[in-house]
């Protein structure tokens, strides 16, 4: 009985992670944020559907990776690059 109720979260928790991984490992710009998009979307439906019953480390991993992806976006922005070049001392 118990077997059944844990296989639906496992399951959710892998295809989250594995839009993850595939996001952060696509080198087309366009097809990323795509990607990041998909994985944004199984990450919140994740959230929404189990909070209360899942571990305060899977909520900090899905937090994270909400964070993670929320960060590469703003970095892959041409104008926040460059920025951030002159901030380091680079030339943009």
């Amino acid at each position: 009985m118990n077997r059944s109720v844990r296989t639906a979260p496992v399951n959710a928790r892998s295809d989250w992670q594995q839009l993850f991984e595939a996001a952060l490992l696509e080198p087309d710009p366009v097809a990323s944020a795509e990607c990041f998009q998909s994985a944004k979307d199984a990450i919140m439906d994740r959230i929404e559907d189990l909070f209360d019953s899942t571990s305060m480390s899977e909520r900090r991993l899905l937090l994270s990776a909400l964070n993670t992806i929320h960060e590469l976006e703003r970095l892959s922005k041409p104008e926040q690059g460059a920025a951030i070049s002159r901030q380091l001392g680079h030339a943009a």
